[in-house]
């Protein structure tokens, strides 16, 4: 694998080459960025195809610290504080903050929300969050970390969930609730959507590959039909709508909207939905969506 590392096993986890690969580097180094996201559970893109270090020796600067130079990683000279450190099944890398904060200079907003989402789920504190991205005002990536900070959400269930959630907010609709129970008009309940509008009775649902096997087919028939007999209009979106196209989704829900419930459409929110619109489209036009 690498001089002076050894793994007994043909096909080791991503882990275990980590690990393996730490003892041929100096003391106090730590797996940072996508490596330590993966590692920590974060919803990424794409799993890193070469683990990623950080020699951070303490009481030294960067530009003084000793570093490993092999092919089969990438590895930075960072200053990174204890606090902002941790253990994951044995192996050293950066805290669920940091290593979220590290993403803003790798990652989309809506991968980078994504991974947010998830780092909240595991335990992460909003405030260590706030805290960083305050602390470190001008550094790369810090202008994504904040716009993405707002939008976190822990109650999200999956990174397709979320990527639609972000297509959502940045057409300036904060109108829609996160997994939240719709009930009949009798108390029973209809159905738990990714995303509902409930003055505009507009349901969003991501449909992945579990949803094409028959028994929850058959169970997504039924809810579908109870929630239109409510008087609810129900949108599926699949990967190629939320991965391929998400530019799409604002402009027809914002349409939707105003339709079914036009006072939701102030125009306080008009103009910051333009104005990230706009953005929207120049990071998609630049390859960064």
């Amino acid at each position: 694998m690498a001089r002076g590392c050894y793994l007994p096993v043909a096909d080791p986890s991503f882990g275990d080459r980590c690990a393996a690969l730490l003892l041929a580097n100096p003391i106090e180094t730590v797996v940072v960025g996508t490596s330590a996201a993966a590692l920590h559970g974060l919803w990424l893109p794409q799993l890193p195809a070469v683990p990623e270090f950080a020699t951070t020796q303490s009481g030294r600067k960067p530009a003084g610290m000793a570093r490993a130079r092999k092919p089969e990683i990438r590895t930075h000279r960072r200053g990174i504080p204890r606090h902002e450190r941790t253990v994951v099944h044995g192996i050293p890398v950066t805290s669920l903050a940091r290593t979220w904060w590290d993403l803003a200079a790798e990652l989309t907003l809506p991968d980078l929300v994504a991974a947010g989402d998830r780092a909240l789920q595991l335990g992460c504190a909003e405030e260590e969050i706030a805290g960083l991205v305050r602390s470190n005002s001008g550094r790369r990536g810090n202008v994504l970390a904040r716009q993405a900070a707002v939008m976190l959400d822990r109650r999200s269930r999956s990174r397709p969930e979320s990527h639609l959630r972000v297509a959502v907010e940045v057409a300036g609709l904060d109108c829609f609730e996160v997994n939240e129970p719709i009930v009949g008009e009798f108390g029973e309940w209809l159905a738990e959507p990714d995303l509902s509008c409930t003055e505009a009775k507009i349901a969003l649902e991501y449909q992945g590959d579990e949803h094409a096997r028959v028994g929850r087919m058959r169970k997504d028939i039924t809810r579908l039909a109870d929630l239109r007999r409510g008087g609810w209009l129900v949108l599926l979106y699949g990967p190629a709508e939320v991965f391929g196209r998400p530019w799409q989704i604002g402009p027809e829900l914002r349409q939707l909207v105003g339709q079914r419930a036009p006072h939701l459409l102030r125009r306080d929110r008009t103009a910051g939905a333009r104005e990230i619109a706009s953005r929207v489209v120049d990071e998609r036009m630049s390859g960064q969506w």
